[in-house]
């Protein structure tokens, strides 16, 4: 954003390229005003335009080394298709936003639930996705096969600064391992702040840009080179899409 001020001669793309640079959060961080003026400009493109931008995100799955989480607290379970009983019972928060749709759509899909639980009831969660995704207004997000897709996050506030997704990824990447991925991919939007420093933290790497407009039946995509070459893209299905299943919450 300085350099938008400075040289005059910055893309739209440049701007939101430069904003979790090193330089650039902390001078944000100093200077809320500024942040806010960037997620302002951010929601009133999608408002108005129906223009969406994301950061891609990415990550080599690796073998296990060393041992489990030795947690006497706090417990990592994955649940997966035939538990949306056992799962939605232990969703007893309503901020957890798991409802009764969602759930089983999701599980029916092929996604699972990966939470982290105490004395039996989830305070944290995300989702992983193994086939192309709904995101929203019948916009799907596909990638390849090799890919673990992670979308829908939630830690109760609570348990928050405690690093519990950290915790238990290892188990988690073991078992999209045991599944035929190699790496794990996601996407955020450039002005989630929170979830992109959350995703620097876990060891994920920003590889482009990506997004879509979508104005009335007028829709285009587009993607940086490497998030081309990953396999990662917004998309419209050439048939009427199945919209019963789940549908893109916040990125994970």
């Amino acid at each position: 954003m300085v350099g938008v001020a400075t040289t005059g001669r910055n893309t739209l793309k440049d701007l939101f390229m430069q904003v979790d640079t090193p330089a650039v959060p902390n001078y944000l961080a100093r200077w809320g005003f500024f942040a806010k003026v960037h997620s302002s400009i951010v929601q009133r493109l999608a408002a108005w335009l129906g223009l969406h931008l994301y950061y891609v995100y990415a990550m080599p799955l690796m073998p296990s080394a060393g041992p489990d989480p030795d947690n006497n607290d706090y417990v990592l379970r994955i649940f997966v298709e035939g538990e949306a009983e056992a799962l939605l019972a232990r969703a007893k928060r309503l901020e957890l936003d798991l409802n009764d749709s969602f759930v089983r759509n999701a599980l029916k899909k092929g996604d699972v639930c990966n939470a982290i639980l105490t004395n039996d009831e989830i305070v944290a969660f995300d989702w992983s996705a193994f086939t192309p995704t709904h995101v929203e207004d019948g916009v799907f997000v596909g990638f390849d096969a090799r890919h673990r897709y992670g979308y829908f996050g939630y830690t109760l506030p609570e348990y928050r600064g405690r690093h519990l997704p950290r915790m238990f990824a290892r188990l988690k990447e073991r078992y999209c391992m045991e599944h035929g991925c190699t790496h794990t991919i996601s996407y955020i939007a450039v002005d989630n702040r929170s979830s992109i420093q959350s995703s620097i933290a876990m060891g994920r790497h920003r590889i482009g840009l990506a997004g879509y407009l979508k104005l009335g039946s007028t829709f285009f995509a587009f993607a940086d080179r490497a998030v081309r070459q990953s396999g990662f893209h917004f998309f419209l299905p050439a048939t009427a899409p199945d919209l019963s299943g789940p549908t893109q919450r916040s990125p994970s």
